[in-house]
């Protein structure tokens, strides 16, 4: 399928930006589906934000993207892989604005952008013969949620630690169901999820799937930092 989206006709995009977007995509496709058709996705390229223009050699590399509607508003930087994770993570909440009724719940979210984003930097890097190198959080101890706190939020942390912690949560909570059920069931439990009558996450867990007290605590453990 061809990506449906396209830059600005008035402008031409970055070189980096042109030979990114469609492995971005395709992982996201792969991932979450096409959306309905007819579908358009604008990607709107804007300059450095001021931040960057103040601290121009510390961020000149770095990539920044946001998704609102049926538009992406992208800074492309100069790295590849960190542009090409950019990108995914909001493909991905594009391609889940367009194809469900409600937004999911937040932990469920933004764990599947962030594991679409870490899959299209990693296809980048082999495609690029480059190493990707994406360390965990520093200092996650002492920030991070249990899992009922994880899967109750409904606003993002306000520090900066507890932001780390809950990206990095939500894409292991994120990755462990998806391995645990498949792609296909995995699909079925986010549409369920992001319906507007949607259960609460446990019930089709338990109910469809057979899920028990041990794998949820199982889950509970997918969501710490093995030693």
């Amino acid at each position: 399928m061809n990506a449906p989206a396209k830059f600005p006709e008035n402008g031409h995009p970055p070189e980096i930006a042109a030979a990114i977007l469609p492995i971005a995509m395709k992982t996201a496709l792969e991932r979450i589906g096409p959306p309905p058709e007819p579908a358009r996705l604008n990607i709107r390229l804007l300059d450095p934000l001021p931040f960057y223009k103040r601290a121009k050699a510390l961020f000149q590399a770095e990539a920044f993207a946001t998704q609102t509607g049926d538009e992406i508003a992208l800074h492309p930087g100069k790295d590849p892989l960190k542009l090409a994770f950019r990108l995914g993570h909001e493909l991905a909440h594009w391609l889940v604005y367009k194809r469900h009724s409600a937004r999911p719940p937040l932990w469920l979210d933004e764990g599947l952008a962030q594991m679409v984003a870490s899959e299209a930097a990693e296809i980048c890097a082999r495609t690029r013969k480059q190493n990707l190198e994406r360390p965990r959080p520093p200092k996650l101890e002492g920030h991070l949620f249990d899992l009922d706190e994880l899967v109750g939020l409904r606003a993002y942390p306000s520090s900066a630690a507890r932001s780390a912690a809950f990206y990095w949560q939500a894409q292991a909570l994120v990755r462990a169901l998806h391995g645990r059920l498949g792609t296909a069931e995995f699909a079925v439990y986010f549409g369920l999820l992001s319906a507007p009558d949607a259960p609460d996450w446990q019930t089709p867990l338990r109910e469809r799937w057979y899920f028990s007290d041990w794998d949820l605590n199982w889950l509970a453990e997918q969501i710490r930092p093995k030693e």
